[in-house]
């Protein structure tokens, strides 16, 4: 079983977003799971349009939902499965961990391969789930064409190096809205990664819309 990490230096740089859409195409061709390991702030069952769907326990295991999107069936894991909306989580690393490996780990999956919607960053829960799934992994970084959001994109691009995850493409998200977009494109091409350009449109602000993200599908795959 392999795993696709959607990850980001930094939250809001529409890193759920992709990591939804992206699930959403590979379904229609593979045995799909997809994970939303934002721990503190789930929010991939929104875009899906998901209603709060439990997990099920069979003895020390949990069984993923199989959810119907587009169509496709895909198996789907959330904290949101466990916590009613507008329930904070107020709890320490230790046991996030926990939550983490519970999930990776103790869950009955039937898939080909699993998209892990990331944490935002390099805190602990990522480095964690790195050395869980580093042998089967490969990672997607998603980023934002200007100088902030590359800083970050960067030192994750070398935690990414020192754990031996292959970095399969750098997705330079909401191209379109930035006027230096082209000069930061150059420098990131230093990567040696494909890079996927995706500009801004309000057809992704309420929901899914995979087939903008098919030119992504085709270079992970």
């Amino acid at each position: 079983m392999r795993f696709l990490l959607t990850m980001s230096g930094k939250g809001g740089v529409g890193k759920t977003t992709v990591a939804s859409n992206l699930a959403a195409l590979l379904a229609r061709k593979f045995r799909t799971g997809f994970i939303d390991l934002d721990i503190y702030g789930p929010n991939a069952h929104l875009i899906l349009g998901l209603p709060e769907v439990p997990a099920i326990e069979q003895g020390e295991m949990l069984v993923p939902p199989t959810i119907n999107v587009n169509g496709r069936e895909m198996q789907f894991m959330s904290m949101a499965m466990f916590l009613p909306e507008g329930i904070g989580l107020a709890i320490r690393a230790e046991f996030i961990l926990d939550i983490v490996k519970t999930i990776i780990q103790f869950t009955r999956w039937d898939c080909d391969l699993i998209v892990v919607d990331m944490p935002p960053g390099s805190q602990d829960v990522v480095n964690y789930t790195l050395e869980l799934v580093a042998p089967r992994a490969q990672a997607v970084l998603v980023t934002e064409p200007h100088r902030m959001s590359y800083s970050d994109c960067l030192r994750l691009h070398d935690i990414l190096r020192l754990k031996d995850v292959e970095l399969k493409a750098i997705v330079l998200n909401k191209y379109n809205l930035f006027k230096d977009a082209a000069a930061f494109e150059a420098e990131i091409s230093r990567f040696s990664a494909p890079i996927v350009k995706l500009d801004w449109s309000e057809e992704i602000q309420d929901g899914l819309c995979p087939e903008l993200f098919e030119e992504l599908m085709e270079v992970v795959l």
